[in-house]
């Protein structure tokens, strides 16, 4: 049994593979070497063979008849842009908006003002207040936001580039998670929207 690892960006590839032996017997060691690493990882496995984290989303969203609507500040559309290049996301994927400017953020999304003065655009108050916002707007089941900043300027000791708020929301509550990326511009805005599609795939798993 050889296994192989391939990262790219913020994911990994396994690869499993059996040499000699019958093909019955290869199968049963490949069976049992796959059920170890899924106990192991759990949901940490987004999919098998050429599956994608947009297509797993897609499938998850359908099997649980959930759909969907997407906030994004920084990330500019690239989440939905992965998002819709699964063929019927229209399924599930009801409304996305980049809401840019705070002007957006507070007259479509319903974004407080005194939480955008008090904490600024880039905070887990105004993700968590943009997530539950487009859900509501949308009248979705799910709410997906995002609001960071991807450089090279605007950053802050406090605030540096990278800094990154995500939040998904649902009629349970909403969940908001925080990150810090490295590299130029477009490499946090992929890291981003990598993770911000994994949140939603883990959250919508358990809806």
């Amino acid at each position: 049994m050889q296994v192989g690892l391939y990262p790219n960006l913020l994911a990994v590839d396994v690869r499993l593979t059996v040499t000699g032996g019958s093909l019955p017997s290869a199968r049963r060691h490949l069976n049992r070497v796959e059920r170890a690493l899924r106990h192991h990882l759990g949901e940490a496995i987004y999919g098998q063979d050429d599956q994608t984290l947009e297509d797993v989303i897609g499938k998850t969203l359908t099997r649980n008849r959930l759909t969907l609507a997407v906030a994004e500040s920084c990330t500019g559309g690239l989440v939905s842009d992965h998002l819709t290049d699964v063929p019927g996301s229209s399924r599930y994927l009801i409304m996305s908006v980049v809401a840019y400017h705070n002007r957006v953020k507070q007259e479509l999304l319903g974004v407080p003002e005194a939480t955008l003065k008090r904490y600024g655009a880039v905070s887990a108050q105004v993700a968590s207040a943009m997530a539950r916002g487009v859900r509501r707007c949308a009248g979705s089941d799910l709410g997906l936001a995002i609001t960071g900043i991807a450089g090279p300027g605007g950053g802050t000791p406090r605030k540096p580039v990278g800094l990154v708020y995500m939040a998904v929301s649902d009629r349970r509550g909403t969940v908001v998670k925080r990150y810090q990326f490295h590299g130029d511009r477009l490499a946090i805005k992929s890291q981003a929207a990598q993770l911000a599609l994994d949140l939603l795939r883990r959250h919508a798993a358990n809806t």
